[in-house]
């Protein structure tokens, strides 16, 4: 018995992947698009995290594993296996976008101290390009990461301009892309850049401590709407706890279960409107 379940499971294993590689044998057919969108959105998190693997090779690999857990799944099909294949369908790209946004703040609370190192070095130099080069080994990582990639673009040709552009493209924070932008345009309009980058690191300190208490006050908040959401289901406990027939007479009359839906369509507005103001952020 146990042999000709294996069977049937290659055999489904074995038509499954035919049919996945005849759908996407074809330029034009949707499969294909969605797989080459897919490998493309994978190669962004890969390359930006600097993953060993490339984003197509993870991408074909998921998708590998998900039509094996799939066939598994039909084959078997019970509250762990689609547990299972939920999880491994969403867990991936959640993980890498997860990951990708941690990265993310992390160059926004390395950037003013990388502001305040290149300020020094143009101290001792003139020039903005060998300035930045000699951020390179003094930047935290990951920061030094990403400078180490603009300065190898420096050194293969690009303009200057041209490789802080792509660099706030590359990192996609709103924070980095306006300091680096403030950076060119006092490099074309001639200002004092040492001085500029020391009130823009400033700026930047003074922001992540008015975010900090921002979120300190955000979390408290957030604390508040819990206890507040809870606050009727542990008197509807207590309540039943006392007497358990107290509210029979709403669950066996049409208008007490209209009033019991009601009621709980605005207890979830009301949480999720609490929800919304409380963690609201500037």
């Amino acid at each position: 018995m146990i042999g000709w379940l294996l069977a049937g499971g290659s055999f489904a294993v074995l038509g499954l992947s035919a049919a996945a590689h005849w759908a996407v044998a074809s330029d034009t057919s949707w499969p294909t698009r969605a797989l080459r969108s897919y490998e493309n959105r994978m190669n962004q998190h890969a390359g930006f995290l600097m993953l060993r693997h490339s984003g197509q090779f993870l991408a074909r690999i998921h998708v590998a594993a998900v039509s094996v857990c799939l066939v598994l799944a039909l084959g078997a099909p019970s509250i762990a296996t689609g547990s299972a294949l939920l999880a491994l369908v969403l867990g991936p790209v959640v993980l890498l976008k997860k990951l990708h946004e941690g990265r993310v703040v992390k160059l926004e609370r390395q950037l003013d101290s990388w502001l305040l190192i290149l300020a020094n070095a143009l101290r001792s130099t003139p020039s903005l390009g060998d300035a930045i080069a000699s951020t390179a080994s003094l930047a935290p990582r990951p920061f030094n990461e990403e400078v180490d990639i603009l300065v190898k673009e420096l050194r293969l040709g690009m303009p200057l301009d041209r490789a802080l552009a792509a660099c706030s493209r590359r990192i996609g924070s709103r924070v980095v892309s306006s300091a680096l932008m403030m950076i060119v345009i006092a490099r074309q309009t001639g200002g004092d850049l040492t001085t500029t980058l020391e009130r823009i690191s400033s700026a930047l300190r003074e922001t992540a401590r008015l975010e900090g208490v921002l979120r300190t006050k955000t979390a408290e908040g957030r604390g508040q709407v819990v206890v507040l959401a809870l606050v009727p289901f542990l008197l509807c406990s207590l309540i039943v706890w006392l007497d358990r027939t107290w509210f029979d007479p709403m669950l066996e009359h049409v208008y007490g279960r209209a009033v019991l839906v009601a009621c709980g369509a605005g207890w979830v507005t009301a949480t999720l409107w609490a929800h919304h103001i409380a963690g609201t952020r500037l």
